[in-house]
């Protein structure tokens, strides 16, 4: 094989060898073909934890002072345990109220107010609830007695709003429960609770004084007593002061996603890891080889057949031989 031929070669083995590094590069690139994915570590399940049960909870006794107002019925609440709900109705068990009572906490609560005229049987009960399970009850039938002189109660024609908003940055606190008790009637009507801007409205209640309790998670429990409200009242924002140890979240930063490699990153990680094309090298530089061994015996042949020509053309182009007569 000639200088010129080997040269010839060597170009095309470079060619195709840059031709190899350049695709494999581009295949480590994901904006430009399909990667062949890698497994990855395998990953053992954790087995689900175990959960403990809810235990079942106690009876005990939390209502206490039960107490009779014209035109409901009254009773105190001391909750000694976790927090319950307390059902309170009258004469129907669906004429009723709700109340969310946390632990720790006593508080008076009253039935719905109805209509009533002297001699009247009235039942009416309460029902304390953990984790939906009755733990006490208190129901009673009692005759009202109004005395001969009966005063009227007033209409509940009023309503009392406000904003609970944090002390220490005086941003509304939403998800707050804002109760509001008779000063005058005994009379404690259910929670609201505070919207995302943490302004709340009360029922319709009787004009009066009102005491005004405040909870919400994370802070202390406010109070308050507003001045007698005889129409619908804008009470100033009440303040709430955080527990001991209770921060703002900080909210956590979105992470940024990862850059797609570019093509001159791919051609530094092949740099690195040359073994992604040894196949492919392995395969071209065979091909490469076997071709230039063809080709080699190729020439062989065309040489073999000029040389030949040329002993044959050589014997037909020498002297005549002349012939003797005797």
């Amino acid at each position: 094989m000639s200088k010129k031929d080997k040269t010839f070669a060597i170009l095309v083995l470079a060619t195709i060898l840059i031709s190899c590094f350049v695709g494999t590069a581009m295949a480590a690139d994901p904006g430009n073909s399909t990667a062949t994915p890698t497994a990855g570590p395998s990953i053992t399940p954790t087995p689900n934890a175990t959960v403990t049960p809810v235990p079942t909870p106690v009876a005990r006794q939390v209502f206490s002072s039960p107490n009779w107002n014209t035109d409901h019925e009254t009773i105190v609440v001391k909750n000694i345990g976790g927090p319950i709900t307390v059902v309170a109705w009258i004469n129907n068990p669906s004429n009723k109220l709700k109340y969310e009572i946390d632990a720790g906490v006593t508080q008076t609560v009253s039935t719905p107010s109805i209509l009533t005229q002297d001699g009247q049987i009235v039942n009416l009960g309460f029902d304390a609830l953990e984790n939906s399970t009755s733990i006490d009850s208190y129901n009673a039938t009692i005759t009202v007695n109004l005395g001969p002189t009966p005063t009227a109660l007033p209409p509940e024609s009023v309503t009392i709003s406000g904003t609970i908003v944090d002390a220490d940055n005086s941003s509304p606190i939403a998800g707050a429960t804002v109760t509001f008790r008779s000063m005058t009637y005994d009379k404690t009507y259910p929670p609201v609770t505070t919207n995302a801007d943490g302004t709340y409205t009360s029922p319709k209640m009787y004009p009066d004084e009102y005491s005004i309790k405040v909870m919400a998670n994370g802070y202390q429990a406010a109070a308050r007593t507003s001045e007698k409200v005889t129409s619908d009242s804008i009470v100033d924002n009440i303040p709430l002061k955080r527990l001991a140890g209770t921060s703002t979240p900080t909210p956590t930063p979105t992470p940024s996603p990862s850059p797609t490699p570019n093509l001159v990153d791919s051609w530094v990680s092949l740099l690195y890891s040359p073994g992604v094309c040894l196949g492919s090298l392995s395969a071209l530089i065979a091909i490469i080889a076997g071709s230039i061994g063809i080709y080699e015996w190729l020439e062989r042949k065309r040489r073999d057949r000029l040389k030949k020509e040329e002993k044959g053309g050589e014997k037909q182009d020498g002297p005549s031989v002349g012939i003797k007569k005797p």
